[in-house]
């Protein structure tokens, strides 16, 4: 999740002053203009789903009757939905989304001041009669706040909240809602709950503004670094250049950019700000506005300044409200989405494109700054429109485009006289260019395309008043335009009245975006961007360099083993990776490490055989998001750390096995030569659509033999083979001599499975080896992990007697064994996450504390007869007192926990059998008279109804028992088909355990349009496969699995005679 706390400076006292601290960023969207005209915000509603606000002096309505909630509307809405709580005038609804918390939606030190800032930007109301040195005005200083909590000690929302919250605020009559907040960089997708949950607001006329992201150019080399040094450096040149995360990217969403508050040819974008397009190549952001260091409220009625998308999101949201506020009155006509998409347009036409003020005569992409900074006033002021009249958007996406295109823009007048506009088309077009030094790094910047052109229809537009007219462009973009490269500019319908004219930004991607590689290319090919593609086993050990042991303690002897780790998979040897699924604990399975350009419509994991046949489908997965590096966290997310994978980040994993027909059971696959297969699709269409990425390995359950062991005169000569993947230039074998043990190199470069070594013991080792009586360990293992012990005892007559041995001994490679490598921070989920840990003095039975827990029909914490959740553990101090939140009224009775003597406690409370809900628990401990309060959330996804299947199978078919089916036969092949469905989406089908169709994971376990029906906004999925048949028997089993684990099976014996 984004946030856009990147920079934050504490304020210095100075002298009262008549202006407010954030003047500059007032005076650069021409806010002032529109309080002239009376227009503060009055009787509007602003909703802002962040993380909470406190209270401050300066969120205060001049004239409460100006309030279009009241305290008692207020409270009735309130009572109605039986959660939330009245502040005041200007904050008339709080709650706590996340712990369902009547009493602890207020911003604290846990969850941060971020909500505080943001909501001072949209409307603080501060002046400099109350005698401060500083003071901040927002944007519409005389709306109400609903303050909406989506996250707390982690600033890592849940959609469910996050959907919830905006129906709340839909129902509590917001005019506007603000989300500075993200998730990821997903797809348009209205199943998606909460692009569905922002399509449902602005249906009702509710305007919604959200941050882009703090994710920068997605080819961005660090970001941090880029804020700190005020570049856009980047290390490769993606097709799709987009960071614009959830719920930013809904189309009907308004997506924000940071500028900062500097006026003139200092006014420029803060280089971490997102960039478009979506994946399917719709341009983002619309628009934007200052928030780079920008002065925002602080914690207990202080002040400071902050940087981010976070903070120009507000600033959009309270320029709506006014423009609102005033088209309430001059065209009270407009409802709705109408209403809504009239001021979204206004916003962006009445934008001015910023030049960039590093590249003189150039413009700053669309794909960054949408329409260009902010004007509030003249934004309110227009008398026309221009839009797509295919989208009604107030920007043209032209998607994948060829040398020629033809587009309209539609131009409406809604004014009571003709609006005559010039069109000027020279802002374009333009492409993306890369100023790369000679590693291929450097900064990225827009420049005209030579000898291309944008030609309008008619030079001069002239719309009748209520009038809409459409004006004819054709882009060309000549013989010198480079394929697969971008186009973009502005078109601008300029207006005697110079306040009037309008803006509206294009895109086109010139080419075909699916000629990009999907997936990176591997580490060990010298081009990889990410550094990765490559295999590794299930504890992060990449595949094809040694055995575990030879490799870490190699690699622990080294001064920077963390840095030579990131070099390290450029050695690997493909013809040794290798693992063992034999179940002796060392690498027992594989995990790809794999990185991608683009977002990916869906990717299937497959592994082959040596003759490419597939022998088992791992796993198939929707909705995947390309690999960039999160702003702050240092880290590239690989596949894996895909938001639609975060219920199951390991799905990808292989065991070694693949299923017996014959039995109908799994077992390990031969020794031999395979393939991990990822086979991708792109959202977009074009020649290589569908493409795949493979990586070589070999299943290798064969330890290697020590076959020769001698001591003599101080040398321990030792031969060893193997008959499987066999050893590298790294691998050693582990002396183990009265507790002390070494490596000893093989001296084997991988060309051959066996060898011979000589380790020449030091004195002191002689001796040691003396005190252990001759006895010494050695433990070999090949590059599969599979390993061998022996013990040795060398004769008395050699090891009692030291000896200096003039033969060269093979090379000590490492002195102090150790299975510890540094681990792949970027693999896991917590790279992009900030969850924290279980809270101390407390432990839950069967609940993962402060974290997700999965609850199906099984579950032993749930009863899905009475609708009980039972939340039962422990507590170190048997005299704390224990709040568990089943009403949101936190000093409830009902929600005391009765603590037994023992510590133990059982707790239970009401929930539907399909849901998700955060409980929010309050532990107070008192020790030495001081009494400590902790707080943490118990996450439930609860789903105990499990997915419809059913068969569609022949008359012959007999149904033997409940889901079991038999059938003889002289075919050869048989066909499995039927149907399969389920409540909740994101269900998984399997025929012979192979993951053969993954339903989309985004719609989430509540309907909140329709609370209590079924989430999943899908239809039934059919399917049919034909299965070859051996002789004899043929077991062939069908299975659907949802997220929560509930599983239906159904299993058909064929019998070929």
């Amino acid at each position: 999740m984004q946030t856009a706390s990147a920079k934050s400076t504490p304020t210095t006292t100075k002298k009262a002053s008549s202006q407010p601290a954030n003047q500059n960023a007032l005076d650069k969207g021409s806010v002032p203009g529109l309080w002239a005209q009376g227009y503060r915000g009055q009787g509007m509603v602003v909703a802002v789903i962040d993380s909470g606000i406190q209270a401050n002096k300066e969120f205060t309505l001049s004239d409460t009757s100006t309030a279009a909630i009241s305290k008692t509307q207020a409270e009735q809405m309130i009572a109605k939905k039986g959660y939330g709580k009245y502040i005041s005038p200007k904050i008339p609804f709080a709650y706590d989304y996340v712990n369902n918390n009547n009493d602890d939606s207020p911003a604290d030190t846990v969850s941060g001041f971020h909500g505080l800032m943001t909501s001072g930007i949209v409307g603080a109301n501060g002046s400099a009669l109350q005698g401060k040195s500083k003071y901040v005005e927002g944007i519409a200083p005389e709306a109400q706040l609903l303050n909406m909590k989506v996250y707390g000690g982690f600033s890592d929302e849940w959609p469910n909240d996050v959907a919830r919250a905006i129906h709340d605020a839909v129902d509590l009559g917001a005019n506007v809602i603000n989300m500075s907040l993200g998730l990821g960089i997903p797809n348009q997708s209205l199943t998606d709950q909460e692009q569905a949950a922002v399509k449902y607001a602005t249906d009702h006329g509710v305007f919604v503004a959200v941050a882009g992201s703090n994710y920068g150019h997605a080819g961005s080399a660090q970001n941090s670094y880029n804020e700190q040094s005020n570049t856009l450096i980047t290390i490769y040149e993606p097709a799709n250049t987009g960071t614009t995360s959830n719920p930013a990217a809904s189309p009907t969403a308004t997506t924000v950019g940071d500028e900062n508050a500097k006026a003139g040819d200092k006014s420029e974008m803060d280089e971490m700000s997102a960039w478009g397009p979506t994946p399917e190549f719709n341009l983002k952001p619309d628009i934007s506005a200052p928030g780079q260091q920008v002065a925002v409220l602080n914690e207990n009625n202080t002040f400071t300044t902050d940087t981010g998308t976070s903070f120009s999101s507000p600033y959009i949201a309270g320029s709506a409200a006014l423009i609102l506020q005033k088209l309430k009155q001059t065209q009270p006509a407009l409802k709705g989405a109408a209403l809504v998409n009239a001021v979204k347009i206004a916003l962006m036409n009445a934008a001015q494109p910023m030049a960039n003020d590093k590249y003189k005569g150039d413009l700053i992409s669309p794909r960054v700054q949408g329409a260009g900074q902010v004007n509030v006033t003249n934004a309110a002021d227009l008398k026309g429109a221009a839009f797509d009249p295919t989208t009604n958007q107030g920007s043209i996406s032209l998607k994948s485009i060829g040398q020629t295109s033809k587009f309209n823009v539609a131009v409406t007048n809604h004014s009571d006289t003709d609006q005559t506009y010039h069109v000027n088309t020279s802002n374009g077009p333009f492409t993306e260019v890369r100023d790369t030094n000679k590693h291929g790094v450097g900064p990225v910047h827009d420049t005209p395309i030579s000898g291309a052109s944008l030609q309008s229809d008619q030079s001069d537009v002239t719309v009748a008043p209520g009038k809409t007219q459409n004006v004819q462009l054709t882009l060309n973009l000549g013989n010198s335009a480079v394929k697969n490269s971008i186009a973009e500019g502005y078109i601008s319908f300029v207006n005697s009245d110079a306040s009037q004219n309008l803006t509206v930004p294009y895109f086109g991607y010139y080419g075909d975006p699916t000629e990009e590689p999907a997936v990176d290319k591997p580490a060990n090919e010298h081009v990889s961007v990410f550094n990765g593609g490559y295999l590794m086993d299930t504890k992060d050990m990449p595949l094809g360099l040694s055995d575990r042991t030879s490799l870490a303690s190699w690699l622990n002897t080294l001064s920077n083993p963390d840095a030579l780790r990131m070099n390290v998979p450029e050695q690997i040897q493909n013809n040794k990776v290798a693992f063992s699924p034999n179940g002796d604990g060392h690498s027992d399975a594989i995990s790809p490490y794999v990185f991608t350009f683009q977002n990916l419509a869906d990717v299937t994991a497959e592994i082959t055989n040596a003759s490419g046949k597939v022998i088992h489908t791992i796993d198939t997965e929707t909705n995947t998001q390309k690999s960039i590096q999160e702003n702050g966290n240092g880290f590239v997310n690989d596949l894996s750390i895909s938001p639609s994978m975060r219920l199951n980040p390991k799905a990808m994993n292989w065991n070694g096995m693949a299923y017996d027909q014959s039995t109908g059971r799994m077992k390990v696959v031969p020794d031999g030569q395979y393939h991990y297969v990822i086979n991708t699709t792109n959202y977009n269409d074009g020649a290589k659509k569908q493409q795949s990425f493979s990586l070589p390995f070999k299943v290798d359950t064969i330890a290697p033999k020590i076959t020769k062991t001698a001591y003599k005169k101080g040398n321990l000569a030792v031969s060893y083979s193997d008959v499987g993947a066999g050893f590298t230039s790294i691998s050693s074998l582990a002396v183990k001599i009265g507790g002390k043990s070494v490596g000893v190199s093989l001296n084997n470069n991988g060309k051959s499975n066996s060898g011979k070594l000589v380790y020449k013991l030091s004195t002191k080792t002689q001796k040691a080896l003396a005190k252990a009586k001759g006895k010494m360990q050695l433990s070999l293992a090949d590059v599969a992990g599979n390993q061998i012990s022996k013990t040795y005892k060398a004769k008395a007559s050699q090891y009692k007697h030291t000896s200096k041995s003039k033969a060269k001994g093979s090379k000590v490679t490492w002195t102090v064994r150790t299975n510890d490598l540094p681990s792949m921070m970027n693999h896991d989920p917590f790279a992009v996450t900030t969850r924290f840990a279980e809270t101390n003095g407390i432990k839950f039975t069967g609940l993962n504390d402060n974290n997700l827990t999965l609850i199906n029909a099984t579950s032993k914490v749930y009863n899905s007869d009475t609708n009980q959740l039972t939340i039962a553990g422990k507590v170190s101090n048997p005299k704390a007192k224990l709040t568990i939140l089943k009403s949101s009224n936190q000093n409830a009775s009902e929600n005391k926990v009765k603590i037994r003597k023992s510590g133990k406690f059982s707790f239970e409370m009401p929930l539907a059998p399909t849901t998700q809900r955060g409980i929010g628990y309050i532990l107070q401990t008192t020790k030495k008279g001081k009494t400590t309060t902790a707080k943490g959330t118990l996450e439930v996804m609860i789903d105990t109804t499990p997915p419809t299947l059913n068969l569609s199978l022949g008359s012959d078919v007999q149904e033997v028992g409940d889901g079991n089916y038999t059938i003889n036969t002289n075919e050869s092949t048989f066909n499995v088909a039927g149907s399969v469905d389920d409540n909740v989406d994101g269900y998984r089908l399997f025929i012979n355990s192979d993951n053969i169709f993954h339903e989309q994971n985004n719609a989430g376990f509540v309907d909140h349009t329709d609370i209590g029906a079924n989430p999943n906004p899908h239809s039934a999925h059919q399917f049919s496969q034909s299965y070859n048949l051996q002789l004899g028997k043929n077991v062939l089993t069908v299975s659907a699995v949802d997220q929560t684990g509930n599983k239906v099976t159904k299993t058909i014996t064929v019998t070929r005679q």
